[in-house]
């Protein structure tokens, strides 16, 4: 498997900062990176370090998020900001553009080639989800970590053989972790 450099940047906001750790995530970024390396974007694979950022926040962050940039008025559990793939707007007003981003006490996304993106997630939402599938939240905040990573690398499931394909990206990169974990 090809090995990416990545620099990750983990912002958890402050009612979760216990429940997550900032180093177990940057592993699992890192093995959506390796196992999604195929779909790297050109002008990204030339760089030698790629730079991904992570949000752990809330309903009301992931909300006004999905309002502004995708026209939702809903909470969604993982969303993915990408420089090089830009994901469906669904409102009937014109949508905002990634430069408007901006979080607090977050280092500012970089305009470099190396930029793949930020990837919010939920965690509330994320803990709601895992109780209805009955499986630890760590494990559902992961999924959706690497879930929004391979949505950075351009990887969608919209179709049946891309959800495929996706939905194996993530078990893989998730399986990577936990083999990782083992050592």
């Amino acid at each position: 498997m090809q090995t990416v450099q990545a620099h990750i940047s983990v912002l958890v906001f402050p009612p979760f900062k216990r429940r997550v750790t900032a180093r177990r995530l940057r592993r699992v970024v890192e093995a959506a990176l390796t196992v999604g390396a195929g779909k790297l974007p050109p002008k990204v694979m030339g760089s030698e370090e790629q730079e991904v950022s992570l949000v752990i926040a809330d309903d009301e962050a992931l909300l006004e998020l999905n309002r502004t940039y995708r026209g939702l008025d809903e909470v969604t559990d993982v969303l993915s900001f990408s420089p090089h793939h830009a994901g469906p707007y669904e409102g009937e007003e014109a949508p905002a553009t990634s430069d408007d981003m901006d979080f607090p006490d977050f280092p500012d996304a970089s305009d470099d080639a190396s930029e793949l993106g930020e990837v919010v997630v939920s965690y509330p939402q994320a803990k709601r989800q895992a109780l209805q599938a009955k499986h630890l939240v760590a494990l559902e905040v992961e999924t959706l970590v690497v879930h929004g990573v391979l949505h950075l690398l351009g990887y969608d499931h919209a179709e049946p053989e891309e959800e495929r394909e996706m939905f194996g990206l993530q078990d893989k990169a998730l399986a990577l972790v936990n083999t990782e974990t083992d050592r």
